[in-house]
């Protein structure tokens, strides 16, 4: 069995790439910029799906490698995960996010498995203007309120298309804040940061208690992975804890971890990014009747255990 992993160099495709290999599977991966020193001895292609133009060079490196490996499995990873860079430059979210799914599922073989790596933001606000504690359901309808929460929901429409169409075999998975070592960004790497700097203060954006979300170890985020590129499921998954805490929690998980406490600062609403989600609450029924049984159902549990893993 072969399988492909784009976004291969990132956090969750690091992670995921190291647990394929583990497993004695044939990997292949793609990401933008080129490795130099690739920390795993696969076969890499540097590559941008993001390119507009169909007959690019990317994009026919793309179409060689497809057909050169047929690849029983994509792992789709590669995309642009960082919804605060709305404003500065929507243009090149939508790239990152729709054409390159486009470009993947219209290349993979027939019948091929497809995994998008989505978000749980694709569900918007619209639920807790009135019931705060309500999951968010797979079936329940999406809203979001950023351009790169809407790039990932147009993803998982076209995962969505070409799976009943008979090309692929798709399914998305809705992550939201995942924390394991080597984090690229994150509340959890920017407290870390924070309370090993000489600031006698933890800066925290919003006002106290900070948004309410749930944190998912990234141990758990590969599992589930691993199931849905076995399994024949369809459709969209929350891969979430179901339990979620407040920033003043994760503050206080971080700090614990670290064994290193700081009076927090609260620098105000207003410090925010627009299209934020104050919160997130889902439900992981649908990924738990499929097996998925993860080790730190708890979002405290998980942000501790990782901090310390980083920092001792």
């Amino acid at each position: 069995m072969t399988t492909f992993v784009t976004g291969s160099t990132g956090f969750l495709g690091r992670n995921l790439v190291h647990r394929l290999i583990s497993d004695k599977k044939k990997v292949i991966t793609f990401s933008r910029l080129p490795v130099l020193f690739p920390p795993y001895k696969t076969q890499h292609y540097c590559c941008d799906l993001s390119k507009r133009k169909t007959d690019s060079v990317d994009s026919k490196l793309f179409i060689k490698a497809c057909e050169d490996h047929k690849p029983d499995v994509i792992f789709h990873l590669a995309g642009n995960p960082l919804s605060k860079l709305d404003e500065n430059n929507p243009h090149d979210i939508i790239m990152d996010n729709i054409v390159s799914t486009q470009k993947v599922l219209h290349y993979a073989p027939k019948g091929c498995r497809i995994i998008l790596a989505s978000t749980a933001i694709v569900y918007g606000d619209w639920l807790y203007e009135e019931w705060e504690n309500t999951p968010y359901y797979e079936l329940d309808k999406t809203d979001p309120t950023s351009v790169y929460g809407m790039t990932k929901r147009a993803a998982e429409s076209l995962v969505n298309i070409y799976t009943s169409m008979g090309r692929v075999r798709g399914a998305s998975l809705r992550l939201c804040a995942t924390v394991g070592p080597n984090l690229t960004h994150g509340v959890v790497k920017d407290f870390i940061l924070k309370l090993y700097s000489s600031s006698a203060y933890l800066d925290v954006l919003g006002d106290e208690p900070g948004s309410k979300k749930p944190y998912c170890h990234i141990d758990d985020a590969i599992e589930a992975f691993i199931l849905m590129g076995k399994s024949d499921a369809i459709g969209e998954f929350n891969v979430l804890p179901n339990n979620t805490i407040t920033i003043k929690d994760v503050a206080d998980a971080v700090m614990e971890g670290c064994d290193i406490y700081k009076p927090i600062n609260w620098l105000g609403e207003g410090a925010n990014w627009k299209g934020d989600n104050k919160i997130i609450h889902v439900s992981n029924e649908k990924l738990r009747s499929l097996g998925w049984s993860p080790k730190f159902p708890d979002s405290k549990d998980a942000i501790v255990d990782i901090v310390k893993r980083i920092t001792q």
